[in-house]
């Protein structure tokens, strides 16, 4: 045990293994857990991608480290430290799937250099996922190196999940906390916020919306009903849902189609059916199936075209009390690290903290950020890794020693 907590960072400063950190960072850098680019933008927890880069590439590397693995149901994987004497409990949770970046060069190359191209003329490692995913991983597995190699021994509980969540759902987070012994007392999601505490965000239920019309060629419309125009009447009677309120940190509530699809794609065909799917985001208190039966309500008779709408995937809002223990704890850790204090923010997407919320665990959203937009490059500077590096070893002593 560390008797001076004033000594933490001097600790981990001497203990932590940068080698060790940028050499697996490229390492999972180079492993392919992307969602392809198509209509199918939901990925399963066993795919064959995600199979491998769990069980293949970070399970022997947890087994090197000499720490103890709980199998969750779906491919998830717990390690769990410390002997729970104390009673306090943390669960830090990082994901496989990677859904972003998909135009960038070379997304699976781990290269190393400096990027003044991006604002950032330092040591960065490229890589598709490095900034949703894999720096949060390689961050996880210096601190379990750290502590293992120091022989630390933790009075209360750590739990690192490596969740498998890509459906848009919390399947695997509930999957998680089935498994653990206890539910723990606090959660930070690894996730890429640029260092700044997310403590809270809205939710989301996916709307899916068939339509049905007739088939014909395009040079005689008037012998069909085009999917096409149905999806056009579609799009503009959902233009015209609108709420009354907002939340005073969230914002508001909307409805947009993000997918939309025809068939059949035939030559010179008009096609028959139509297929959207509406993200229709959610506040707190806002029920499911309320906000499933708005849509419907908004796009009423279409005839002559069949409709059938239907409630999708779903991720619930997530909202934390800024004075949390939990929150204040890594509130102290940040400024221990960086000399200042963390900001906090409210996002606009939304992510898995609400399914843990939902179960009674206060769970905010806090790492490294990097990349280049939603679709350009993917990067993350050493520096920066190092720095969550430093961050979650502090919590994790400060909190469960």
């Amino acid at each position: 045990m560390i008797a001076n907590p004033n000594s933490l960072l001097t600790f981990i400063d001497a203990n932590l293994d940068r080698g060790y950190l940028v050499e697996n960072l490229r390492k999972l850098a180079r492993v392919p857990t992307d969602v392809p680019v198509g209509w199918q933008t939901l990925m399963e927890p066993d795919d064959p991608k995600v199979v491998h880069y769990v069980q293949d590439v970070l399970r022997p590397e947890l087994v090197h480290l000499g720490v103890k693995l709980l199998d969750v149901p779906r491919n998830n994987l717990v390690v769990e430290l410390g002997s729970g004497t104390s009673g306090q409990s943390l669960l830090l949770q990082t994901y496989t799937p990677t859904q972003h970046h998909q135009n960038m060069q070379g997304p699976f190359s781990g290269d190393l250099r400096n990027a003044p191209e991006y604002g950032r003329d330092e040591p960065c490692v490229f890589g598709m996922g490095v900034s949703q995913a894999k720096a949060h991983q390689a961050v996880m597995l210096a601190v379990l190196k750290l502590l293992q190699e120091a022989q630390v021994e933790l009075r209360g509980r750590l739990y690192w999940a490596i969740n498998n969540e890509g459906r848009s759902s919390h399947a695997c987070s509930e999957a998680i906390l089935d498994a653990l012994p206890e539910p723990p007392g606090f959660c930070v999601v690894q996730i890429d916020t640029g260092f700044a505490i997310s403590l809270g965000n809205r939710g989301r239920v996916d709307v899916a919306v068939h339509i049905v019309g007739k088939a014909t060629h395009s040079s005689s419309p008037e012998e069909g009903q085009s999917a096409i125009e149905g999806a056009a009447d579609v799009v503009k009677r959902l233009r015209t849902l609108s709420w009354p309120d907002r939340h005073p940190l969230l914002g508001g509530r909307h409805a947009v189609v993000y997918k939309m699809r025809f068939e059949p794609v035939a030559p010179h065909t008009l096609p028959s059916d139509a297929y959207l799917v509406v993200d229709r985001r959610l506040l707190p208190g806002d029920d499911l199936d309320t906000a499933t039966d708005e849509i419907r309500v908004a796009i009423g008779d279409l005839s002559p075209y069949q409709v059938e709408v239907k409630r999708d995937v779903f991720m619930l809002p997530a909202l934390v009390d800024p004075t949390d223990s939990g929150v204040q704890a890594l509130m102290q850790s940040h400024r221990a690290t960086f000399g200042d204090e963390a900001s906090t923010i409210y996002t606009q997407g939304s992510f898995d903290a609400g399914g843990l919320i939902a179960r009674g665990v206060p769970a905010v959203m806090y790492g490294t950020g990097g990349g280049d937009g939603l679709l350009g490059a993917d990067f993350v500077p050493v520096s920066a890794v190092e720095n969550e590096a430093r961050v979650l070893a502090h919590l994790i002593l400060s909190q469960l020693q």
